[in-house]
């Protein structure tokens, strides 16, 4: 039930900030129009002030936007872009943005969450992602955040390296959709993008119809389970937990939906001497019942070729279902579990399943 991903996430969710890199693919064709500038400041002089003053190249360089707005491949979401910057699509949801002397840049990006998330629930997706996006960036530090039904945009600066940037992320839920605007401009030149990032968060349209039964939670991040047993990918915007207490020995690392219904969870037990065969699954077994309660009941069993043994359960009390894979190395023996709620069956197991298809051995 709700209430076990409740308790977990409550006491073992691991705040921490995390950067993403973005990677490009094919050029995007941004429409082009006429030739005029516009000098987005909003501290820009009176007229009279500047006469006699030349522009900075920066200020030369920022355009007005593009006649035509851009559309996704899947026309998922619409938006205006700058004139004149280098853009390139990631995927069918995701474009990314530079200005031509590479002191601005922006993200745009959408995400299919299968249905429309309670407030509760899409400021979960958003701090799990700004966790993602931030936690290795150095002196991150929040200047404003602005939260409304369905919408959520925080300023913040950063450095990266020796450069110093400052920028917002906007979040906008529509219908089982979560749109996800990233911009930002070096500190000293920020001031002259403001109002060239603020016409572009205003031109965005999202057309969540137009992805109904695409891939859900379609970013994805890389996690190495302890001791490096194997690696697994990951929703970015499912929020991380570490336990080290509920089971001796036992370390475990799960990732959580925005709405507490599914889960994934890595436990890695040490033993200490070499577990042999006979402990593996008998010690499998204790640990998933204190996991997941002692009335929990394996419906099938099946060993696979890659020496895994992989075993669907079911827990009555907790109202929950599960596929578990384990097995051990030397001292050690890890399981890993993807977990749902019966009544979300037919929006969590499909993605669960790609989750666990995922997994590769190190």
């Amino acid at each position: 039930m709700k209430s076990y991903f409740v308790k977990m996430f409550t006491l073992f969710m691991l705040i921490a900030l995390s950067l993403t890199t973005a990677c490009s693919s094919e050029p995007v064709e941004v429409p082009q129009g006429g030739d005029n500038e516009l000098v987005s400041s909003t501290n820009t002089p009176p007229a009279e002030e500047l006469l006699g003053e030349e522009p900075s190249p920066v200020e030369q360089a920022v355009t007005e936007l593009s006649d035509q707005p851009y559309a996704s491949p899947l026309n998922s979401f619409q938006i205006t872009l700058p004139k004149g910057w280098n853009c390139s699509e990631i995927g069918e949801f995701q474009v990314n943005c530079h200005s031509p002397d590479q002191s601005a840049e922006l993200q745009a990006m959408i995400t299919a969450t299968g249905y429309e998330l309670v407030q509760e629930a899409f400021l979960s997706f958003t701090h799990a992602e700004l966790v993602h996006a931030y936690t290795e960036i150095k002196e991150y530090v929040e200047i404003e955040q602005l939260e409304r039904e369905g919408y959520l945009t925080v300023a913040a600066s950063w450095r990266e390296g020796d450069v110093h940037w400052q920028g917002d992320d906007i979040f906008i839920r529509t219908g089982g959709t979560i749109f996800h605007l990233q911009t930002r401009a070096k500190q000293e030149v920020n001031d002259i993008y403001s109002d060239l990032f603020t016409e572009v968060a205003e031109s965005v349209d999202v057309f969540p119809s137009e992805i109904i039964g695409a891939q859900l939670y379609i970013n994805r991040k890389t996690h190495i389970a302890q001791d490096i047993f194997f690696e697994v990918n990951v929703p970015t915007a499912w929020s991380k937990y570490v336990d080290t207490a509920t089971v001796e020995k036992t370390i475990i690392e799960g990732f959580l939906s925005p709405d507490m219904r599914a889960s994934v969870q890595i436990a890695v037990f040490r033993h200490g001497v070499l577990i042999k065969q006979s402990l593996k699954a008998e010690k499998t077994l204790e640990i998933m019942r204190a996991l997941y309660g002692y009335d929990l009941r394996v419906s099938h069993d099946k060993a696979l070729t890659d020496g895994r043994e992989r075993l669907e359960w079911y827990a009555s009390n907790k109202n929950i279902n599960g596929i578990s894979y384990f097995d051990s190395y030397a001292n050690s023996l890890y399981i890993f579990s993807i977990i749902w709620e019966e009544s979300t069956s037919e929006i969590y197991l499909p993605l669960l399943e790609e989750i666990a298809a995922s997994f590769s051995r190190e």
